[in-house]
């Protein structure tokens, strides 16, 4: 089982049965049942810049020189040569995320209860969109085929990159982490790094510096616990999806988003 065991970094939701939405397209639902599997892009080929990196705390800390510490730091470096090697470690691990970002993969889900009226907006442009619904529990144990890396898990922290810090002590924090602008998306995140137990390396060294992201073996019918169409969707759209699900051998409910019914008077 490629799951990772617990990590500190990755905490899961509170209810490992409450709801997780992929909010996608037609086109990529097909994928994912005609593969059975999930893609993970590659986290230096997401839209935000941001992401993996450390903030700006991190490297306004490598910029100071000892005298200028605050008292409170100056009680736990003693000396110069002890905050020197302090920023060394600081700037190879800042160095270290910025070229992990692309031996790193990652697949992502909103966690709420409820559907939401902003991601259908902010990720579906057409009537043909789609939500698959599951759960972590659902997510994590149909990643149990893949066995190539481990899988790990968990809730993206959302912080302020001018002021707060993500812990340097752990060499895949960045991975999730995210700025408070995001933090509307709810993400649980499962992460692929690829590093991990010396299976690949970046630079020369990177397997994978070609490839914008990997398809994860899942069980789909583990998986999707039901499949939500647009509100808008006309009705061929649910009947092309029965069909589809029903050619795969899959008996995965679809219905339409609830955000599509009229107001009771």
């Amino acid at each position: 089982m490629a799951l990772a065991p617990p990590h500190p970094v990755f905490i899961p939701p509170q209810d490992a049965d409450g709801f997780i939405w992929r909010y996608t397209d037609l086109a990529k639902l097909l994928s994912v049942l005609d593969r059975s599997a999930l893609f993970f892009p590659r986290l230096d080929k997401l839209e935000d810049p941001f992401e993996g990196y450390y903030t700006k705390s991190i490297l306004a800390f490598e910029r100071l020189s000892f005298e200028d510490l605050p008292e409170e730091l100056k009680g736990q470096i003693p000396n110069e040569q002890a905050f020197k090697n302090v920023v060394g470690n600081h700037r190879q691990m800042h160095e270290f995320a910025k070229n992990q970002r692309e031996i790193t993969f990652v697949n992502s889900w909103y966690c709420n209860q409820h559907e939401s009226a902003a991601m259908w907006s902010q990720y579906l442009k057409t009537s043909e969109g789609i939500a698959i619904r599951s759960s972590y529990k659902r997510l994590t144990e149909s990643l149990s085929r893949y066995d190539e890396y481990e899988v790990h898990v968990g809730m993206v922290n959302y912080i302020d990159y001018e002021h707060e810090k993500i812990p340097v002590g752990n060499i895949i924090a960045p991975t999730i982490y995210k700025r408070k602008s995001f933090e509307h998306e709810r993400e649980l995140r499962a992460v692929i790094w690829t590093m991990e137990h010396g299976k690949n390396d970046w630079g020369t060294g990177n397997k994978l510096k070609d490839v914008r992201g990997l398809y994860v073996p899942i069980e789909v019918p583990s998986l999707i616990e039901r499949i939500y169409i647009t509100p808008t969707a006309p009705d061929w759209v649910r009947d092309l999806i029965t069909s589809l699900l029903k050619r795969f051998g899959f008996a995965i409910p679809v219905v339409q988003s609830s955000l599509a019914e009229a107001p009771l008077y």
